[in-house]
């Protein structure tokens, strides 16, 4: 089996992360912050050191301002729930995974906000002059850092440069970026991203970010319960990070991201971007000048992730014939982003077949995917 699906969720994960849920599981298990016996402090104290190793990851000066989730899309609902207020102007662009597009469709209808979807070209490049001319009288722009189709990445730096300039707020989507590309408290005013693909931890666990320059008061916290700390009050917590948390953390998930973190920082971001895009190259190398190939190039810079279709097929049909016949997998379709799809031209075939390449993909298996695809690119037939 070869694993071209990491943009999805990498896998395998790390073996220290492995070894670290497990021994969760087996010599810890006890919830933190709930009780007072000798489990439950390791559980807490394990919290709190995954939650700093985090901040020190991307250069976030008060670790309270890390706030676990459970997963992405719950922490981008969450920010764009408690921040957007009725009547208020969004920026947004064509790059997005629906888990922006979708609750800010919703807001639009629960509380008339204002959404402007900046368009892309079909290399995945967004119009900056027009993005400038649309920031002069928005409250938030919520963008992706790269996106999840083609792997372009956007030009944050000049994105928060014009949004300093305009006063406006940037909540930014790390999902894809972070842990093949530095990701840093201070590019946004709010970042949010899982933990599952570059991070190496299990699913279902997610972050907030809260840059030490925003308010927080202008965040509403999303949900109250139990959180273990001031139970005899009525009201939720207001101290971070318990304003934005309750109710029992996903432990086994953050056992296993503290020791992804641990594994990146000994790898370094550096060596496992550029492994990883030499053989994005060799991939690319290979299948550009195949016959009946259609790859969605990007002009920007970009992570290892490669979009194409065979000419004439569908992507499910591609899809399921690298799987069933070379042990292959991708995904195909839309993948959770259909006006990128709608931007590259791909959306009225149905999407296109994507390429993800991880940390523990060689060049050998590059090497198998590209003779699969010339293979059935030569082969199948209507």
């Amino acid at each position: 089996m070869i694993y071209l699906d990491n943009a999805a969720t990498s896998f395998p994960k790390p073996q220290c992360v492995v070894d670290a849920v497990s021994n969760f599981l087996t010599h810890i298990g006890a919830t933190p912050g709930r009780s007072a016996h000798s489990l439950s402090i390791q559980s807490g104290r394990l919290l709190y050191e995954t939650r700093l190793a985090l901040a020190n990851f991307i250069k976030q000066e008060d670790e309270r301002r890390i706030i676990f989730t459970s997963n992405a899309t719950s922490a981008i609902n969450a920010v764009l729930y408690g921040l957007l207020k009725p009547n208020d102007k969004v920026i947004t662009t064509a790059l997005e995974h629906n888990s922006v597009i979708r609750p800010l469709h919703t807001l639009s209808q629960r509380r008339n906000i204002r959404i402007h979807i900046i368009e892309s070209s079909p290399f995945c490049e967004i119009d900056l002059d027009s993005l400038e001319q649309e920031l002069k009288d928005a409250r938030v722009l919520v963008c992706t850092y790269a996106n999840n189709v083609t792997g372009a990445v956007l030009p944050i730096k000049t994105l928060r440069e014009l949004t300093h300039q305009y006063g406006v707020l940037m909540v930014l989507d790390a999902s894809q970026a972070i842990g093949s590309l530095e990701v840093l408290a201070a590019q946004a005013d709010i970042i949010c991203a899982s933990c599952h693909k570059g991070l190496y931890a299990p699913s279902s666990l997610g972050f907030i970010s809260l840059n030490p320059a925003f308010d927080e008061e202008m965040l509403d916290h999303f949900m109250q319960g139990g959180s273990g700390s001031r139970s005899e009050n009525i009201e939720h917590p207001i101290e971070l990070p318990d304003k934005y948390e309750c109710g029992t953390p996903n432990m086994c998930a953050i056992a296993g991201l503290y020791a992804g973190i641990e594994w990146l920082n000994q790898q370094g971001l550096e060596k496992i971007h550029t492994s990883q895009m030499a053989l994005w190259n060799q991939l690319y190398q290979g299948i550009f000048s195949l016959e009946n190939i259609k790859i969605y190039d990007v002009c920007a810079s970009h992570l290892a992730t490669l979009a194409f279709n065979i000419e004439g097929f569908s992507p499910s049909e591609v899809g399921l014939r690298l799987d069933q016949e070379f042990g292959i997998l991708t995904r195909v379709g839309l993948h959770c982003s259909p006006l990128t799809h709608k931007s590259i031209g791909s959306f009225a075939l149905g999407g296109s077949v994507r390429i993800s390449i991880g940390a523990f993909n060689t060049a050998e298996e590059i090497d198998k995917a590209i003779e699969a695809i010339a293979h059935i690119a030569h082969c199948l037939r209507r």
